[in-house]
């Protein structure tokens, strides 16, 4: 999962103008609850499939909050995981997550709080897609990209310093279509509406309050 967010942010995190950052941030729009994208990823070889899903919705303290399931599936079912995050509806503040929740392989699902929970959102402050998409992009220009998903009129962006292409879209869950760079690709393969939890069981507790979406 790390590999996957990481590839992200270097995909679209070159050196550029404010211009480009504009346009690759009109591009970028917190989806719809029941909105989900699905990717076909490659990483050193070894292929994974990723699902990004807005689940469920929650108020906390006067502010409304998203449940964000990432969902990553692979050929060892061992490492295959699903984290769900309650986070405010805005990719500038994915690092204010309020819960976390995970699935690791068949293992019990588990909700995170205390030391962990601060832990992961200082993780998300330093590198999320989700958050720094835009952030010092040089754009390459409008394309037409067809990927398994079908075709869509993106915005091009390309990372000198990593040595990575990107391309987003508005009309698309997550705005990305296409990503990628040396040791990894990834493109979108479905998309649509209705998602649901992964995870079905109720979650252990790790301390902490709150609730999780049916």
């Amino acid at each position: 999962m790390r590999w996957f967010l990481l590839s992200v942010v270097c995909g679209l995190g070159a050196t550029g103008t404010a211009l480009a950052q504009d346009k690759c941030l009109e591009q970028v729009r917190f989806p719809e609850v029941g909105r989900w994208a699905e990717y076909k990823a490659k990483y050193q070889d070894d292929p994974y499939t990723f699902r990004y899903s807005v689940i469920g919705s929650e108020p906390r303290e006067g502010k409304d909050l998203r449940w964000v399931e990432m969902q990553m599936t692979g050929a060892d079912k061992a490492k295959n995981m699903v984290y769900q995050m309650l986070v405010p509806g805005s990719f500038t503040q994915m690092d204010q997550v309020q819960e976390v929740i995970f699935k690791p392989g068949n293992q019990p699902a588990m909700k995170v709080s205390g030391p962990m929970l601060s832990m992961i959102r200082g993780q998300l402050e330093k590198q999320s897609f989700l958050k720094d998409v835009c952030t010092g992009v040089s754009l390459v220009g409008k394309e037409s990209m067809t990927v398994p998903a079908g075709k869509f009129e993106t915005l091009h962006f390309h990372s000198a310093a990593h040595d990575s292409d990107s391309w987003v879209s508005a009309d698309v869950p997550f705005s990305l279509v296409k990503s990628t760079g040396k040791q990894f690709q990834m493109e979108l393969a479905a998309h649509g509406q209705g998602a649901k939890s992964a995870i079905t069981e109720k979650p252990q507790e790790m301390g902490g309050m709150g609730g999780r979406p049916e």
